[in-house]
């Protein structure tokens, strides 16, 4: 690959993180945006003896993500420019919303606010790739305090899917409304699993839809649609997500696309149960498939899962299987949870 200097946002999420560790293995310089003091010092702990040239790192508190120049610092105080932005950061905009339009609006003008600190103050960047998932909007959509009844999958993924029509029109009028030297690159998931890239340190650790494995890992289906991923049963790994991410940085078709990154449907948690029962022999006494409550399934694939420039544009034609998606996200909670038995063995 063609060297660049690529600025990434949320490099300690789980997105970001897979994003980092993709750009690190092919010698990409990277100034990885964390939110605290806390995370930079652990993301350099973590490439302390490998790749220390190449990595740099900027703080952007959380509370402070979404304001407008939040990013003008980390964008501006580098040796060299950037060629390209990466922003896999989601503020966290649900409690200050009352309706999806609400939703719809903040994260518009979260996404308007780091445009404008990009052309501000990084007037050499050609290229700013936006990776999502619509998880944000589906969460809305499940929230218990606005319906009593689970909403089809179908209509979730759709109207998800719209919601994220709404942002991308909007931000694509301001590119051209204000004359941004640079090219826009949407990559979006319908929902997220996959193993992090740092071992877990407890349950709070997992992020995106793994957290639906853990709670069929723990036998509790009581939260089974009102957590992630709220009900959309289309997914990707998140390691095929981050693979089409750093592509988008260097394959120059790719400016002012969108591309949806989807594997094909989550399937129902009893199934998720047997495969995992049988994959793992400690887990068979725990789980029981016979707790995941019925619900439609979607259709796989609707028409609104447009794929194809994901092969055309990207190269990207193979993802990882469902398989081993599940095997290696239950791994990891497997080994968190045998690490808290021992220290409960411990500390009695």
């Amino acid at each position: 690959m063609p060297s660049k200097r690529v600025l990434l946002t949320g490099a300690n999420n789980l997105v970001g993180s897979h994003v980092l560790d993709q750009l690190l293995s092919f010698n990409v310089p990277v100034r990885a945006v964390v939110g605290s003091n806390e995370e930079a010092h652990y993301l350099a702990q973590q490439y302390s003896t490998t790749k220390t040239s190449l990595l740099d790192i900027a703080i952007v508190p959380l509370k402070d993500a979404a304001k407008p120049g939040a990013y003008d610092g980390a964008l501006s105080r580098y040796p060299e420019p950037f060629d390209a932005v990466i922003h896999t950061f989601n503020p966290e905009l649900f409690d200050e919303a009352d309706c999806l339009t609400r939703i719809i609006n903040l994260e518009t003008d979260a996404l308007f606010n780091f445009l404008r600190s990009v052309k501000h103050a990084a007037a050499y960047v050609r290229r700013v790739i936006i990776i999502t998932s619509l998880t944000p909007f589906a969460r809305w959509l499940a929230d218990p305090t606005q319906r009593t009844t689970p909403l089809a999958p179908d209509y979730v993924l759709a109207a998800t899917r719209a919601s994220d029509n709404i942002v991308w029109d909007a931000l694509s009028r301001w590119q051209r409304d204000f004359s941004a030297p640079f090219d826009l690159v949407a990559v979006t998931a319908p929902s997220v699993y996959g193993p992090s890239i740092r071992p877990l340190g407890n349950s709070s650790d997992l992020q995106e839809a793994n957290r639906r494995i853990w709670n069929i890992c723990s036998n509790d289906y009581t939260e089974s649609c009102t957590s992630p991923p709220y009900g959309i049963d289309h997914y990707t790994d998140v390691r095929d997500l981050a693979i089409a991410g750093v592509r988008a940085v260097f394959t120059p078709a790719a400016g002012n696309k969108r591309f949806v990154i989807s594997t094909g449907a989550m399937p129902s948690g009893s199934v998720i149960a047997e495969f995992l029962a049988s994959r793992f022999p400690e887990l068979a006494s725990r789980v029981t498939a016979t707790n995941s409550p019925p619900r439609p399934q979607s259709t796989d694939p609707p028409d609104i899962m447009e794929t194809h420039l994901n092969s055309s544009i990207l190269g990207l034609t193979r993802y990882r299987p469902l398989e081993e998606t599940l095997r290696d996200v239950a791994q990891q909670i497997i080994e968190l949870q045998r690490r808290k038995d021992w220290r409960s063995v411990i500390q009695s």
